[in-house]
């Protein structure tokens, strides 16, 4: 038997998936595991594009093996990430059930003499058994963390008595975790987004000069000129990194305003400003968050006006309670999918001055309601909260030795009430006298 009839033969029995493919993703050769799972032989599978072969998760196939030939490195697709790139079955050993198959993937360059990436070789590897104890022990994981979940619950209602002491405690702790962090990390997070926003500019400043220097080329009409610049730029490739540089330094921009955000979230959180308590109007302060979150307001909502007239002054920190009515105000706009409308209204209550934000949103789900206050709970979507706005509210709120009240009726809104004493915390208006 010659060494190239052995080489087919090895391949052919290797229980892995084998596949040559060229720059123009065309099918060179493939091995038994494709022709089993395909029905097209290698020889009838040759010169197709693998793409076409498998539109479903073409998109996803083009962007790995374009960075192989761009990058000149393996790269690997992981069966956590993409379960089933190819529509493949696999037969478990025990029972012979068939299931789709899990698969790793690794996608590997096959150099020529020149040392240039003209051609890569999918190595494709069946994990389903693997994936298959790992999944169990996910669901396992699963089944305990619900029936922790639910004697959590119990334990909740039982200890209904406690909770307001436990929750005063668990908010200091975690306010001073995040002064720490928040002072930690803000002037590396201030000199990287600085950076990245410069790097911006630099980058397009660069893109613009490469695109001048290919007109002034183009103009002279030289042909060595010209094709020095296509070789350079096929060798650099440079359309690619032209497409990509900008995307890159975009969502990098974007990921360090969301770190800002949070950070700014968490000195807000730990009352890192020490607010001087003074008398304060409630309603005026509510006019002057309006202002402050009118850009987040005026094309969502329509705000409607109840306050009473001649209430008394409430002795507080303004800026905290500018801060809780910020939060209520800015929950209740992005709760609100289209245009709705906010009710606002402010009244006296024996000695406390109480002041109401009213919203037309979808309202709250009920199995939410006895976690609207916990920090870091939140039930907006990955990226947009950071489930500190409530947390914070309730903290400043109890400071002030007030009430927050909810009320929600799914479908038809939310309504948050705020109850602050006129003359204050006893421990301040004693501190005053």
């Amino acid at each position: 038997m010659d060494l190239t009839a052995l080489h087919v033969q090895l391949n052919n029995r290797l229980p892995l998936g084998i596949c040559l493919l060229n720059a123009e993703y065309q099918i060179l050769y493939w091995n038994d595991f494709f022709s089993d799972r395909t029905g097209q032989t290698s020889a009838t599978a040759q010169g197709q594009s693998l793409l076409e072969l498998f539109p479903q998760q073409a998109r996803y196939l083009k962007k790995k093996i374009d960075s192989v030939f761009v990058l000149n490195n393996a790269s690997f697709s992981y069966w956590e990430h993409q379960p089933h790139v190819f529509p493949f079955s696999s037969s478990r050993p025990i029972t012979g059930e068939e299931t789709l198959m899990y698969q790793n993937i690794e996608f590997l360059p096959v150099e020529s003499e020149d040392s240039i990436v003209r051609s890569i070789c999918l190595v494709v590897q069946d994990v389903t058994e693997l994936a298959s104890y790992f999944l169990a022990e996910q669901q396992l994981a699963a089944r305990l963390e619900q029936e922790h979940a639910e004697l959590k619950a119990l334990n909740d209602k039982l200890s209904m008595a406690q909770s307001q002491l436990l929750q005063s405690e668990k908010m200091a702790a975690i306010g001073q975790l995040a002064a720490g962090v928040a002072h930690e990390i803000n002037n590396p997070v201030g000199f990287i987004s600085s950076n990245l926003q410069t790097l911006q500019d630099y980058a397009t400043r660069l893109l613009k000069l490469t695109a001048f220097y290919e007109k002034v080329i183009s103009k002279t009409g030289n042909d060595t000129f010209l094709a020095l610049q296509r070789d350079t730029q096929q060798r650099l490739q440079f359309d690619f990194v032209r497409q990509d540089l900008p995307e890159l330094l975009s969502e990098s921009i974007d990921g360090i305003e969301r770190v800002s955000e949070i950070v700014k979230n968490l000195k807000a959180f730990s009352h890192v400003d020490n607010a001087q308590w003074q008398y304060a109007n409630l309603v005026e302060g509510l006019e002057n968050t309006l202002k402050i979150a009118a850009n987040q307001l005026k094309y969502k909502v329509e705000i409607h006006r109840d306050f009473a007239t001649d209430l008394p002054e409430v002795y507080c920190q303004p800026n905290q309670i500018n801060q809780v009515f910020l939060n209520l105000l800015v929950n209740a706009a992005q709760a609100m999918a289209h245009k709705g409308h906010l009710y606002l209204r402010a009244w006296q209550q024996d000695q406390s001055v109480c002041v109401e934000v009213r919203d037309t949103g979808p309202g709250i789900a009920p199995e939410h309601m006895s976690r609207l206050f916990e920090p870091f709970f939140t039930t907006k979507p990955v990226g947009s909260g950071t489930g500190l706005g409530l947390s914070l509210s309730y903290s400043i709120v109890k400071k002030h030795q007030g009430e927050i009240e909810v009320r929600s009726t799914p479908g038809e809104g939310a309504s948050f009430t705020i109850m602050l004493p006129v003359a204050g915390p006893e421990t301040e208006a004693s501190a005053v006298q």
